[in-house]
């Protein structure tokens, strides 16, 4: 079985149908017991052994920057900022 090394996680949506709960944070940060859905699609890449992960960013870019810095993977995934939506 060939495991993936690479693995991009996309968190640039508007989160339109989560409204009113993405008012004011994007929807990957959004928590679920206790933690918030990005770091447990992290967790779960982490543990099936992807090394580089990337975080695409949009809605929010900054508050999902702070929560992928403090998320503290080594390395760190790398976050990508969409100026423009790309839909």
């Amino acid at each position: 079985m060939i495991v993936p090394t690479h693995a991009m996680i996309l968190a640039a949506g508007l989160g339109t149908r989560m409204r009113p709960l993405t008012d004011d944070r994007p929807k990957p940060l959004l928590p679920l017991e206790g933690r918030s859905l990005l770091h447990h699609a992290m967790d779960r890449l982490r543990d099936s052994g992807v090394a580089e992960i990337v975080v695409n960013a949009h809605w929010f870019a900054g508050q999902i920057a702070d929560s992928v810095a403090g998320y503290g993977a080594k390395p760190p995934p790398r976050v990508l900022h969409e100026g423009d939506l790309l839909e």
